[in-house]
């Protein structure tokens, strides 16, 4: 045991918790103490006089528990309208990773201002564009007062939109060049990695050569290639082995791979999650550095946007609302969603429309938390029709929710030591004129207390001691963060103190703005930011960097 010196300010010591330090080893019962951001010792300090630590909180009967990193967040926009992050501070995330899907706010230029723009959505105007680079950018971030310690990604459809506009054409050589520049300060300047969104414009129009050319240098670097795949449904697995290609790479050597929430999502694919599993399984064995992130819903949240063929979105704005409009074009759009196309991942017949609700429209907020074929019976029209002009009306802003998991996969996928827990959203605060709008997925505000409630408690798919390994240690090693998501003499004082008996998720479908209940306290390098489920006052996050 270390000596704890006289005179030396102790800052916290949470006395007779039950310790699961992330490791996934069983819990014990422990004193932890923490001086400045740091934990300085765990075990049995009976013998520490209370009177020379500043604050002192009893916790028997309670878990104490590393903080939760979130590997797969978008709250690149709206931390900078507020970096609270009370969505996801409140249930116990002390660390949030951002930048994914592709999709990050650096670099701006003109040809990619516009893509740029939508990223920011309702938050355009309020929040000013006035960073270029990706260094500039995490300078912005730094000037911010922070609830959780934030990451971030350099986004490869950024990068791309920064360079070559909403074109579906492959970047020449010194495009591609000028795409390497990029991504290459973004990793000087501390990005995590790169992530792509091949489902989305711009990024669904890249192909092999493009993204192994990108992934090169992240593989020079040790650093992070995390992928929203191009095809979650019926093209599951040719995602995958595209995935796994473009990770093992060509010259540079294989790069660290991380499959963003995975799924088996569409009715195509339903009860096929385990081969999924196995197919990462055999990378792994193989040799390459292969994990995975989930969140723990059968229904994912993206971009309405997303339905339309690959075609109408490779425009600028102004012309794919235009060509929405245009009765011809719409007949083309329509049959491009009834006959389908190759790779490109088709929502709107699998799983369908009636999987479809609206979560976020500004227009047309009477329009938000409803499906589009209850809109459409209300207004007499075709679901395409009440989609395509939504989707005009609203210059493609358009959130939407997508019923289309079978629990089955989802508990499969969760039962896996390697499939960390996830977000998937953009931090949130009840109330707020912006950031409170909308009917959000409840992943927003329940994620982790819903794997403790719901996936531990009641339905034993994972012990506790494995679950919280998933939330804390398993994504602080794949995101490189330095002594973090442990609790260990010398780690940082990142913390979550909980009631495992009452701890649950309270964020529903129709009443998504909710903050969890049992969480009872939370610290964040050393300082209390959450006590008894309200805001402290303190932000005592922090921008992390690759390695740091």
């Amino acid at each position: 045991m270390t000596a704890i010196e006289p005179g030396n300010g102790l800052d916290l010591l949470l006395r007779r918790g039950s310790v699961v330090d992330g490791s996934g080893a069983p819990g014990r019962v422990a004193d932890v103490l923490v001086r400045g951001d740091r934990i300085v010792e765990v075990g049995d300090l009976a013998a520490l006089d209370p009177g020379r630590v500043a604050r002192v909180v009893e916790v028997a009967g309670r878990i104490v528990c590393p903080g939760f990193i979130d590997p797969h967040g978008h709250s690149d926009a709206s931390l900078l309208l507020d970096g609270a992050l009370i969505s996801h501070l409140a249930q116990g995330v002390t660390t949030q990773l951002s930048g994914n899907c592709g999709a990050s706010l650096a670099p701006v230029t003109e040809t990619g201002r516009e893509l740029i723009e939508r990223e920011m959505g309702d938050l355009g105007g309020r929040v000013p564009l006035d960073w270029t680079g990706f260094a500039d950018y995490l300078a912005r971030v730094e000037s911010v007062d922070l609830g959780p310690n934030v990451a971030f990604l350099e986004g490869h459809g950024t990068i791309r939109g920064a360079v070559i506009g909403p074109s579906d054409r492959a970047p020449d050589d010194q495009e591609l060049a000028a795409m390497v520049r990029h991504l290459e300060e973004a990793l000087d300047a501390g990005a995590i990695g790169l992530s792509s969104g091949l489902i989305y414009a711009p990024g669904i129009y890249a192909g092999y050569w493009e993204l192994a050319a990108l992934v090169a240098p992240v593989a020079r670097r040790g650093a992070l290639y995390a992928t929203h795949m191009r095809n979650e449904s019926a093209g599951l697995f040719d995602a995958l082995a595209e995935a796994v290609a473009v990770a093992w790479g060509e010259e540079e050597g294989p790069a660290r791979l991380q499959v963003s929430h995975l799924k088996a999502g569409a009715r195509s694919v339903w009860g096929r999650a385990g081969e999924a599993v196995e197919f990462l399984e055999a990378a792994r064995r193989d040799g390459l550095d292969v994990a995975a992130d989930q969140y723990p819903y059968t229904a994912a949240a993206t971009t309405l946007a997303a339905i339309l063929p690959p075609d109408l979105l490779a425009l600028p704005v102004d012309e794919t609302v235009a060509r929405l409009r245009d009765p011809a074009e719409r007949v083309r759009a329509r049959r491009g969603i009834a006959e389908g196309s190759g790779g490109w991942e088709n929502m709107a017949a699998d799983p369908g429309w009636a999987a479809i609700r609206i979560t976020e429209a500004p227009g047309h907020r009477d329009w938000q938390g409803r499906t589009v074929p209850e809109l459409a019976d209300e207004l007499g029209r075709d679901p395409v029709d009440v989609a395509f002009d939504l989707l005009a009306d609203e210059r493609l802003d358009v959130g939407m929710a997508l019923e289309c998991m079978l629990e089955s996969d989802v508990e499969t996928i969760m039962a896996v030591d390697w499939v960390a827990v996830c977000t998937d959203a953009t931090g949130r605060r009840p109330g707020h004129p912006q950031l409170g709008a909308g009917v959000p997925h409840p992943r927003t505000y329940g994620t982790y207390p819903r794997v403790l409630r719901r996936y531990v408690r009641e339905r034993g798919v994972l012990p506790l001691e494995r679950a919280i390994a998933k939330m804390t240690s398993l994504p602080a090693e794949r995101l490189g963060l330095a002594r973090r998501g442990r609790i260990e003499p010398g780690w940082a004082a990142d913390l979550v103190v909980f009631d495992p008996a009452t701890i649950a998720d309270t964020a529903t479908v129709a009443d998504p703005h909710r903050l969890p209940e049992g969480i009872e306290l939370v610290v964040v390098n050393g300082a209390v930011a959450i006590e008894a489920g309200r805001e402290t006052g303190a932000r005592p996050g922090r921008l992390l960097r690759r390695g740091e």
